[in-house]
């Protein structure tokens, strides 16, 4: 069926796990649970929610916050105590509306409130942001109308400030930006042709690699980073494929045997789950999401036994979870987040309901960070999520480390494994106990 394109378009628990929540309960600030955020291009706002008991969506009061003109991408700062949005803006016969990037600072209950300034002035529109996982830098693609790639430093309290220079040229209309695992490198998916490759230098500011871009398929529109930070994936908008990269010395991509694998109508975000086991891949065309096993190895994809799972219409950004439990869908057309559970074989599958809805045409979502080790916790990383004390941190880890090892093996083979005999009720806390995963 033929669409016409917005601006996107180029342009339940078992029994016995309550007492382990209970725990978690007494064991976590508020601020620790994930929340997940969704940019509503059309309707100039941020939905808000809590992830709930099974990772379902539940709005926060207000369910809704203001953002600029347009808002096109959405995330969350590695410390989940920052949002930014960019705003594409817009130009009208008497006025013009200039391109911004919203700043929020996330409250104990997950809701955003503006930052001083509320935004701060962006050269020229912003398609896609990322933050560096050291927290220390901010990355924006440009689009068809700005060929650059914006660099701006994060401060005190999060608040974002222009580096010198504020942005490196990028003639290729750069859509979809990405940095590695260690902040020394930065990836741009350009719809013009390639991907931009970038190394990390003194205070954050880019320069380019020696190949500065390498070839991908048709009309590149998003990038991701494994968490090893030893494959990049690129989604092929007019190519329905995705393009895989091995990541050599110094942070260069060359490609993978094969270099592309196929993917279906009009591929666009992408997702890696957590453990680096999946890739998931949102087809805007195909009202669809493609879900690929990535090769412990070689990082090589290839379909799972089920290669896709319907989405809802038009869906366009993707996120994951921390512990990888969960995967959130923002259907630009269907004003809904579609929401699915990850299990055996990390293969999807939908919640009930299958979808909460969203603001006018949502087209981005992310979902703040929570410790997923004990090393996280440790040398004063409690601070960092909002825990009252190490303890309480780590309780956490172990808590949410049972809850995926629960998802991954089964509840039988849990229960079996954990439970003690009959007493399968106290299998959530046995497992706690020992501390599963959590290392």
């Amino acid at each position: 069926m033929f669409r016409v394109h917005s601006y996107s378009g180029w342009r339940g628990l078992w029994p016995g796990v309550a007492t382990t929540a209970a725990l978690l309960g007494a064991a976590a600030p508020a601020q620790a649970a994930p929340f997940a955020y969704v940019a509503n291009e059309s309707s100039n706002n941020v939905s808000q929610y809590d992830v709930g008991a099974g990772g379902l969506l539940a709005p926060l009061s207000p369910p809704t916050v203001a953002a600029g003109e347009a808002p096109r991408s959405v995330a969350v700062s590695p410390d989940g105590r920052s949002v930014y949005v960019t705003n594409v803006g817009e130009a009208l016969p008497d006025e013009t509306i200039p391109p911004s990037v919203s700043q929020y600072d996330v409250g104990a209950g997950g809701t955003l409130s503006p930052k001083t300034p509320a935004s701060v002035r962006i050269g020229c529109e912003a398609i896609q942001v990322a933050v560096s996982p050291n927290g220390k830098s901010a990355y924006f693609s440009g689009g068809p109308d700005c060929d650059r790639v914006a660099q701006y430093d994060v401060g005190a309290g999060g608040r974002l400030s222009p580096k010198s220079p504020a942005f490196i040229q990028n003639p290729f209309d750069p859509t979809a930006v990405a940095v590695s695992p260690d902040s020394e490198s930065v990836y741009v998916a350009n719809n013009g042709g390639g991907v931009s490759q970038y190394d990390v230098g003194a205070g954050g500011r880019l320069s380019p690699k020696s190949p500065a871009r390498v070839a991908a398929g048709g009309s590149p529109r998003g990038v991701a980073v494994t968490p090893d930070g030893e494959s990049v994936y690129v989604t092929n908008w007019s190519g329905n494929s995705v393009s895989e990269y091995d990541v050599g010395a110094g942070g260069r991509l060359s490609p993978k045997s094969p270099a592309r694998v196929p993917a279906r109508g009009s591929p666009r975000g992408l997702a890696v789950n957590p453990d680096g086991e999946s890739l998931y891949v949102a087809n805007e065309d195909a009202d669809s999401v493609s879900q690929y096993d990535i090769n412990p190895v070689s990082g090589a994809l290839s379909p799972k036994a089920r290669p896709t799972v319907a989405a809802g219409d038009l869906p366009e950004g993707i996120a994951v979870t921390p512990i990888g439990q969960s995967v959130y869908v923002a259907n630009e057309f269907g004003n809904s987040v579609s929401q699915y559970d990850v299990g055996a074989g990390r293969r999807l599958s939908p919640k009930s309901p299958a979808m909460v809805a969203t603001g006018e045409l949502p087209v981005a979502v992310a979902v703040t960070p929570v410790p997923t080790s004990k090393a996280q916790c440790k040398h004063g990383g409690w601070r960092r999520f909002g825990f009252k004390n190490q303890g309480r941190c780590i309780h956490f880890v172990k808590r949410h480390a049972c809850t995926a090892e629960r998802d991954r093996i089964g509840h039988q083979a849990f229960r079996e494994k954990y439970g003690k005999g009959r007493h399968h009720r106290h299998a959530s806390c046995n497992c706690v106990k020992h501390a599963v995963g959590a290392r």
